[in-house]
């Protein structure tokens, strides 16, 4: 008897260390963190402007937020690998364009226009990925110097012509009063989106390797993992993901043009929403997650910046960078504990 009882008191000692432990790995997680300062910093902007507590301004919100999430998505899976690609911008403009005149002037419908954005994003990613994988150009570098020739392209392909009236059936995604399960179209849109990268990082070869090589990329060769074919796919589907968020740009705003992507600085704000999510410079880390929320919480920043701080629109990239600045110093301060 005494024995059960002995055996009683350990299962519940442990089955109380153990919830413990989960408890404190939850507190410590990047994404709940993350969550309680979103909760912060909408709390503030309600009470310093009442007008922001209504369903107009959340869907807005998390519409405009799927814009970055679309090109975060593919980013991540670059600065898993310790890359960076800044040629996101241009990439979702010359998408944006490339089907936006043709559903403007010939009626074309969303699904070709999805696929044929795609299609554009991957393409323009080959390019990326060979010269990164396959000449071995610093990421940075290549990624600049497309990004010059991808802005060109948009240029040329527009011809001083916007696109400006899209059918319905692309912009009733970004309706603010169109609902799907009492939230937009689009947000469950990004959902099915982040569930797929989930899943690969997390259950597939490829998504480990692209964790190991952003580890330990000379430990990964010695482990025989094709590094510079997984490198090369990364940058090609962080294209195709810029492709789609031009997409996605077209059914939020209804128009695109010349400088559709760069100007709204898309590249610093999916790197930002990565970093902000969790990812690193340095490779081997990040989660689809913490892209989502990062891009969320950026979003809603911008929202209170401007409607609630009354930030001017030409000082509101600088808090991006002031974002990057705090998230990148507050994974170093994190690695730092982790080594002690």
């Amino acid at each position: 008897m005494s024995t059960d009882v002995a055996s009683m008191k350990r299962i519940n000692l442990e089955s109380v260390s153990g919830s413990r432990q989960l408890t404190q790995r939850i507190l410590r997680s990047r994404n709940f963190q993350l969550l309680v300062v979103m909760v912060v910093i909408a709390v503030a902007g309600i009470l310093a402007n009442h007008g922001l507590a209504t369903y107009r301004v959340l869907a807005n919100v998390l519409i405009a937020a799927m814009v970055s999430a679309f090109v975060a998505m593919g980013e991540l899976l670059v600065l898993i690998t310790k890359g960076i690609d800044l040629s996101v911008a241009p990439i979702l403009g010359l998408s944006a364009v490339i089907v936006g005149f043709p559903a403007q002037n010939h009626g074309m419908s969303m699904l070709p226009g999805v696929l044929i954005g795609a299609a554009v994003g991957a393409a323009l990613g080959v390019g990326n990925g060979l010269l990164v994988a396959v000449a071995k150009m610093p990421p940075i570098i290549a990624t600049l110097a497309t990004f010059s020739i991808y802005s060109g392209l948009q240029f040329v392909v527009t011809n001083g012509q916007q696109v400006n009236q899209i059918p319905d059936a692309y912009t009733r995604w970004g309706v603010v009063t169109n609902r799907f399960l009492g939230l937009p179209p689009l947000f469950w849109a990004g959902i099915v989106v982040m569930a797929i990268v989930i899943f690969v990082l997390r259950k597939t070869a490829f998504g480990r390797n692209l964790y190991a090589v952003g580890g330990d990329l000379e430990e990964s060769v010695r482990l025989g993992i094709p590094t510079r074919r997984l490198i090369f796919f990364a940058y090609v589907l962080s294209g195709m993901f810029a492709g789609l968020a031009g997409i996605v740009y077209l059914m939020r705003t209804g128009s695109a043009d010349a400088v559709t992507g760069v100007q709204t600085n898309e590249n610093l704000n999916a790197i930002a929403a990565c970093l902000v999510g969790g990812a690193t410079l340095t490779g081997g880390r990040g989660t689809a997650g913490g892209a989502m929320l990062g891009s969320i919480f950026l979003s809603l920043a911008l929202v209170v910046m401007g409607s609630a701080a009354h930030i001017p629109p030409v000082w509101q990239p600088a808090g991006v960078g002031v974002l990057i600045i705090i998230s990148v110093l507050a994974d170093v301060r994190a690695r730092r504990r982790e080594q002690l």
